[in-house]
Order: C-alpha cells, then structure tokens, then sequence
C-alpha cells in the first residue's frame, strides 16, 4: 500500500534488510525515487546512524556516470534517510544499502575492536588500490556538493602487526647469537680480523622523547644513516586546526628509514609500521591515527592528487591555502573525533603526498590535532626552496 512521507508521495517498500529499509516513491515534481532509511528503533542506535553517515559519503565520493545522483540526505534528522533517483539505467540506493550489510550485520550491534578493525582495514587496501591507479588523460569531473558526513574510520591493526614486528625482531636477536658463537669457535678474535669487520646497517625506527637536542641529533645521525628523516625543530608553524605540541609535552619522535619526514607522538602511542604508513594507537577506548606517505607521480598534476586524495577517509577534503592541504573534520557520531589531513610537497627529488588520520575519543581530539599539525610542519619543511 502506498503511503506519503514528508514532500514523497506513492511511498511503497520495496526492500527491507535488518534496520534498513528502501522505499520507492515521487518528489514534488513528480520525479521517480530512491528513499533508503533506518527503521525507527534503528535510528536511535548511534553506531547505526555512524554507519549510514559514512556510506553516504562514500556513495557521494565514489559516484561515476553509472551512478543515480543522490538528491537529499538529512542524516541528522529523527530517522535519517538518503534520496536517490531512480533511474532503470542507473544504480540506485540499493549499492548504497549492499555496502551497508557488508559492513555490518543488519541486525543486532555492529561489530567493534578487532573485529571492527578487520573490515575497515579491508576497504583501506581497496581505497589504496584506486589510489595506485594510473589516472586518467581527461581533466576530471567536478566533485559533487555533499552534507558535511561521515566516513569509515582508518584501520588499526595491533594484533597483526605487533606480533609481526616482535617475532622478526627475535630472529634478528637469534642470527646475531648464532653469528657471534661461530666468530668465537672459528678463532677470529684477533685485532686486525676486529678492525676490518664493518659494522651492520641499522636503521632507527623511533626516536628519543620529546624534541631531539643537538647532542641526541648527532647521535641518531650517527647512528641511523643518512637515508632515516630528522626531526626539525626550525620547521614551520602552520596549523590546520586546533594546537601545536609545546615544547615540554611528553613526546617521542617518530623515524623510519627512508620516509621524507618524521614526525612526534604523544609518549603513550604506540605505532606499529608497514612500508609506507604506520598506526600508532593508545588507551582502552579504540582510539588511534594512521600516518603515511606516498609519491606523487610526475609532476603530480591535478588528477594524480585527486586519486591520490581518494584513498583517505572522512571524504570530502577542504583545500586550505593554494590547494597543496586538504582538510576534513568530523564530529556527528557521539564520543568520537574524526578526521583527516593532506598534504602535497615539491622537494629536489620530486612531489610526495603526506597523510595523516584519525579516529579517537573526543577527550584526545587535541592531541589528534598536534599530530596532524607536526606532520604539516615536518613535511613542509622537505620542501625545495623557490
């Protein structure tokens, strides 16, 4: 039977899943639509309303020409909903609510912790497989005009990647043993065997806490190599938003070898590496960041950086400046800060894109900011004078 919902009259169910439920109606005008919204006790559920919020923006970011536009979305109202045209030619609502159930289930509480963290870290490598292809040689389309929403929050991995990086650190530890063992038996203990034995490569993975003096910086080049990132203390002092970390705040520097950048944590994160970006998360309440960085191809023209860009959550970014920082903040879902950041730097070797985001209770938002603030600065202090 049909029925009127607000302005949408001829409202009949065509599909329901769970809490969802997807409606086929008119507009005002007589168009032909989509409407996909959560049951009423569903709306009351936060992480439910968390969810729609960020697939919606992940619908506005990641429509093509195939793709009906989405006409409406109030996802703050009492039992929020998106509208979308129908259209036989195109996809509607319905891969909106397919990527809903594949995020979660569509009854009973969403999955959080470890749980949560696997599905996310999944479209992650989605997210970062679009990002590594080529773009294409036509200028870009327009991106389209979205409610400031929210998206999926960043991966974090902390019981795949500890494990990992323990159980590597342990065969190092055996090997050296074992080297050392064989040295002894084999007789060469003399003085000249001693002085033509060349010291192992080793990089430094975190830094000292706080900023590094002269005394630790001398050392840690020493140490590390020319191919592990200083700390800068003379970097900028631009600000994306919120504060900077003092200079007597409780923090350690963050190198790996062969980045472009290091970058300061609060001393109780923990940051765990891969090959370009590390997770470093803290505390029992989930909260965490993920901080990367990738080269930017050529000369990095407007369409590379917008793929680029597309990997990141918390879509759309807002450019600051000249256009070389993007920005997004989001603050919808009750408890949580979210946001992320991003930053284009041209140095000798080239352009590379750094990146930084987060999710985490609202209590750390400031720190998130530092974070986000320290990694602007350290990256813009690689850039190549003009």
């Amino acid at each position: 039977m049909s029925r009127t919902v607000g302005p949408y009259r001829d409202v009949a169910t065509a599909r329901v899943e769970g809490a969802y439920e997807l409606c086929e109606g008119q507009d005002e005008s007589g168009r032909p639509v989509q409407i996909l919204t959560l049951g009423a006790t569903s709306s009351k559920d936060p992480a439910r309303r968390g969810l729609l919020s960020d697939t919606a923006a992940w619908a506005y970011a990641t429509a093509g020409p195939e793709d009906a536009p989405i006409l409406v979305a109030d996802l703050e109202a009492e039992q929020p909903y998106v509208v979308v045209l129908r259209d036989a030619r195109l996809r509607g609502a319905d891969r909106i609510m397919d990527r809903l159930l594949a995020l979660g289930p569509a009854t009973g509480p969403l999955p959080v912790g470890p749980a949560a963290a696997a599905q996310r870290a999944v479209h992650q490598m989605a997210a970062a497989q679009r990002s590594a292809a080529p773009a294409s040689p036509a200028p870009p389309s327009p991106p389209p005009v979205s409610p400031p929403v929210v998206m999926i929050a960043p991966p974090k991995r902390r019981s795949q990647l500890k494990p990992i990086l323990i159980g590597i650190g342990s065969v190092v530890v055996i090997l050296a043993l074992v080297v050392g063992v064989w040295a002894l038996l084999s007789g060469g203990g003399g003085d000249d065997a001693s002085s033509d034995a060349e010291a192992p490569d080793t990089a430094a993975v975190d830094g000292a806490s706080g900023a590094p003096t002269t005394e630790e910086a001398e050392g840690d080049e020493a140490e590390a190599g020319e191919q592990t990132p200083r700390w800068d203390p003379e970097a900028p002092e631009e600000r994306v938003g919120g504060t900077v970390f003092p200079e007597d705040a409780d923090t350690r520097v963050i190198a790996y070898e062969n980045w472009p950048f290091a970058f300061q944590v609060p001393q109780e994160y923990e940051c765990a590496a891969a090959e370009r970006h590390t997770v470093c998360t803290a505390g029992e309440d989930d909260s965490g960041f993920t901080v990367g960085w990738e080269p930017c191809p050529g000369e990095c023209p407007a369409a590379a950086r917008e793929s680029l860009r597309e990997g990141l959550p918390y879509q759309p970014l807002t450019d600051l400046g000249n256009g070389d920082v993007g920005i997004a903040e989001r603050t919808e879902v009750y408890g949580r800060w979210r946001g992320s950041m991003s930053v284009f730097v041209t140095t000798a070797d080239g352009v590379f894109h750094a990146f930084t985001s987060a999710d985490v209770a609202d209590e750390r938002s400031e720190e998130a900011w530092r974070v986000f603030n320290d990694v602007l600065n350290q990256a813009l202090a690689q850039a190549e004078e003009p």
